[in-house]
Order: structure tokens, then C-alpha cells, then sequence
């Protein structure tokens, strides 16, 4: 199966997108209530949270910034860096996102086809375009979480999924989480509907993405985006888009569909 081709054009236009909803869901709101998917953050901690991620995309373009080899070590980087704002005011961490933003689409845009390749959280390698997909993830899954805190709509476009799925498979590897993937085989094809097929190919508690044809799976999901996204990244169970046909599997193993998304560290 081809790769298919990065669109970063379309990527940094879906951040920005995503970037000003976010930011006009939280101008106004009552951000000292928690956020139950992040218990340790309230709205305007998990807010300030983004706002510190971001900028590490322009630095891994400049290979630059400080990235954990274990993913599993990621938290205690996050909270480091958040402690060390010298507030969490919405409109000052606002307009923080949105130059880091604006920095990061001038940089990635200056490199044009020819991108720098950085070393991701995990250890993995990533193009500085590509990574932007997985950036596209924190902000529409974040959004997702300060959406329910806030008892906000947030409806999450199927083609942004896409975009992350295509961001984040470079660097799937080095996220597995060591416990439930040792020893693990089982080839897996996920066709989000209405968008792009990806392949996991799991050989002995190692993972490999997309690999060349022939490829026969051992298990076909055919789910809507949205679930797929919420479901990997565990914000939800599975079991309600499994009852209501939103994730459907078939195949030789149907069953490895169940233990999917726990194969993963938590993002």
C-alpha cells in the first residue's frame, strides 16, 4: 500500500481551526472546574498545558527542546513545564498559543519540501511536517476534554482524524506500553470510513507501520473516525461504538479488535 503524501498545508490550516475554537470555548468559562479525563488539571491548567506543548514542534524542528525516550516519562515532564508558567490567565495563555502557532506554520512553511527529521517523545523519528498531525491530536483531544468539563459540544471533523493518524504512525512504536504489548503478534487493518486505511503489524511485542503489500490482517476495523480517535486515545470505551456499529471488526482473529487501543501508552 503507498504512503500517502502529507498535506502540512492542510494540517496547519486544521490548527488553526481547531486552535480558535479552543480558544474562544475557554474565553469567558469558569476554568477552575476539573477535568475528569485529566483529574490533576483544571480547565485552565490543562489550557496552559497545550499552550507548553506546542511550542516544542518548532523546537524539534530546530532539533531543539527536551523529549523523553520513554513515553512513559512524559508526564513528569509536562507537569515540570507547567509548573514553571508564571500563570495559567486565559488571555495570557491565549495569545502565547497563538504566536507559538503562528511560529511554528512560518518555520514549517520556510522548509518547504525539504523537512527536518527530529527525534520524537519514545525515540522515535518523525518529519517536522508530519509531526504536526500528532499536534493536530493534543489540540482536538484536549478540546475534547475541556469540552467535557465544561458541558460544550465538540464535534471532531473526520478528515482531522485522518491527519492524525497519518502525524502520530511514525512515532506509534515507541508508545507501546511494554506490559501489554510483550511478545505480541497480530496484524491489524483500521479503515477509518470516509478517509485513509493504516496497518499495524505487530511481530513478537514490536510494531511496524503500514507495511509493504502483501499484507493479510488478522483483523479488519472498519470505524468511524471520531470513535476510533476517542477510543485510542482513551477518552472513551469501546464498548458503546461497538454496540451502536460505529466500530465493527471481522477476519482470522476478530477478537485482537478488543485489546487494540490497550497496546498503548495513554497520550
Amino acid at each position: 500500500m503507498p504512503a500517502a503524501t502529507f498535506d502540512r498545508s492542510g494540517t496547519l490550516a486544521a490548527i488553526d481551526r481547531v486552535a480558535d475554537r479552543l480558544i474562544a470555548m475557554v474565553a469567558g468559562a469558569d476554568t477552575t472546574v476539573p477535568v475528569p479525563a485529566t483529574p490533576q488539571w483544571t480547565v485552565a491548567e490543562l489550557f496552559a498545558h497545550v499552550a507548553t506543548v506546542a511550542p516544542r514542534y518548532s523546537q524539534g524542528a530546530r532539533r531543539e527542546g527536551e523529549w523523553v525516550a520513554s513515553a512513559g516519562d512524559l508526564g513528569e515532564l509536562n507537569a515540570r513545564q507547567l509548573a514553571a508558567l508564571p500563570d495559567t490567565d486565559v488571555a495570557t495563555v491565549s495569545a502565547s498559543l497563538r504566536a507559538s502557532l503562528a511560529e511554528l506554520a512560518a518555520l514549517i512553511t520556510g522548509f518547504g519540501d525539504t523537512q527536518p527529521v527530529f527525534t520524537f517523545h519514545g525515540g522515535q523519528r518523525i518529519g517536522a511536517d508530519v509531526a504536526l498531525g500528532v499536534l493536530l491530536g493534543e489540540l482536538v483531544v484536549h478540546g475534547h476534554d475541556i469540552a467535557g468539563a465544561l458541558h460544550r459540544p465538540w464535534p471532531i471533523e473526520p478528515a482531522d482524524v485522518e491527519l492524525i493518524v497519518q502525524g502520530v504512525s511514525p512515532v506509534l512504536a515507541g508508545w507501546l506500553d511494554p506490559a501489554r504489548s510483550r511478545g505480541h503478534t497480530g496484524r491489524y487493518e483500521v479503515r477509518l470510513r470516509g478517509q485513509g486505511v493504516h496497518r499495524f503489524a505487530f511481530a513478537d511485542g514490536r510494531l511496524r507501520m503500514d507495511p509493504p503489500d502483501p499484507f493479510r490482517p488478522d483483523v479488519v476495523i472498519s470505524a468511524d473516525p471520531a470513535t476510533f480517535l476517542l477510543v485510542t486515545y482513551k477518552r472513551t470505551s469501546q464498548w458503546p461504538g461497538i454496540a451502536t456499529g460505529r466500530l465493527v471488526a471481522w477476519g482470522r482473529r476478530p477478537w485482537l479488535a478488543l485489546t487494540f487501543a490497550s497496546r498503548f501508552h495513554r497520550p
